[in-house]
């Protein structure tokens, strides 16, 4: 299903991007280049929530710029947190809105309750095209900076995010912490729910692997 223009504010946003993607299902699993895979348990228009073959709970907002809402360790293990975006109606960046930079606070609860406000700056960096999955992609890319600005070091993490609009998720994400190594990670595989079986996702797995 393409998607004409987005309604924000009662006002219609005409857009050539498909802002979401209809094959993006319950059970579609997705594999990455770091092994790490994830099957998608629910979605809507503002959130999918996907859990990990370790067995965790990711909520991710549809905004692909903004960090994880929830992550949850289950059944037994204790550990995990939420995350609240303040402010709520957050001016929302290109095509999802008309911003180019945004600026905004997440305040996290960890599951023991205490709590943490983390203050985030996003940018749109533009469309293109890259190859994912042997195809041409169109994709949209963002640029995210997590700031403490009362720190000597005022910079904490930097997120460089691609996000593929008529797949539904983000392709390539690079995490950068000053004094850490450079973190990415690649989508390679988006398996829907009749292809997605144990032994399917257990060679793709391996082959990433070898």
């Amino acid at each position: 299903m393409k998607l004409s223009g987005l309604i924000l504010g009662g006002a219609i946003l005409l857009s050539p991007i498909q802002l979401f993607a209809a094959d993006l299902v319950p059970g579609t699993v997705a594999i990455y280049s770091n092994g790490q895979v994830k099957k998608l348990s629910s979605a809507n228009d503002e959130w999918t929530l996907w859990e990990s073959a370790r067995k965790r709970l990711y909520k991710e907002s549809t905004l692909p710029y903004l960090p994880t809402l929830e992550y949850r360790r289950f059944p037994s293990e204790a550990g995990g947190y939420e995350q609240q975006v303040i402010p709520e109606n957050l001016e929302k960046l290109i095509p999802f809105g008309a911003a180019e930079t945004i600026a905004f606070t997440v305040r996290r609860v960890k599951s023991d309750g205490e709590s943490s406000s983390r203050q985030w700056r996003c940018q749109y960096e533009g469309k293109g095209e890259e190859r994912v999955m042997e195809q041409n992609q169109r994709v949209l890319r963002y640029s995210c900076k997590r700031v403490n600005p009362f720190s000597r070091s005022p910079l904490k993490e930097t997120r460089e995010i691609t996000f593929a609009p008529d797949l539904g998720v983000v392709v390539q994400e690079t995490v950068l912490r000053p004094g850490r190594q450079d973190k990415t990670s690649r989508l390679e595989y988006l398996l829907p729910p009749n292809e997605a079986s144990y032994a399917r996702i257990a060679e793709l797995v391996k082959d990433l692997r070898d």
